[in-house]
């Protein structure tokens, strides 16, 4: 009986631990920004609201509850802690040879920001976020 009180609480929190730990992040705002001289491109996600921006057009359109629920999916397969760390695989944005690119994600109070690289060719943890929000926007880079 005494090992009972003992194991009963213990369990119960590992239980809670683990239920906490697979919620899903719920993010306000995904924002990506590509530029270089004479060249922009800006993909903002609010709510159900994608803006995008380009050189040469602009505009916006509303995003399905079930492409939401995909962009929601990446973004829980995500460390967002990390992503500032993410190394580039490639360094063309030195030279002019690609747009300097990078990610914003923010959630309630916090803000994430991924380190620098280039557009098109993402560290491989952002590649799938930077390929939807592309998808979604009809945007060619």
């Amino acid at each position: 009986m005494k090992y009972l009180k003992i194991i009963t609480p213990v369990v119960f929190l590992l239980m809670m631990n683990c239920a906490a730990q697979n919620k899903t992040k719920e993010f306000d705002k995904i924002a990506y920004e590509a530029q270089t001289r004479g060249s922009v491109v800006k993909l903002t996600i609010e709510g159900n609201n994608l803006s995008y921006k380009t050189y040469r057009k602009e505009g916006a359109k509303e995003v399905t509850k079930e492409q939401l629920e995909e962009l929601k999916a990446i973004i829980n397969e995500l460390n967002l802690e990390e992503i500032s760390n993410l190394k580039a695989p490639s360094e063309k944005r030195i030279t002019d040879g690609a747009l300097h690119a990078e990610f914003t994600i923010k959630i309630a109070d916090k803000e994430y920001r991924s380190s620098t690289f280039d557009a098109g060719n993402p560290p491989k943890e952002l590649k799938k976020l930077e390929d939807f929000l592309y998808k979604l926007s009809d945007v060619k880079e």
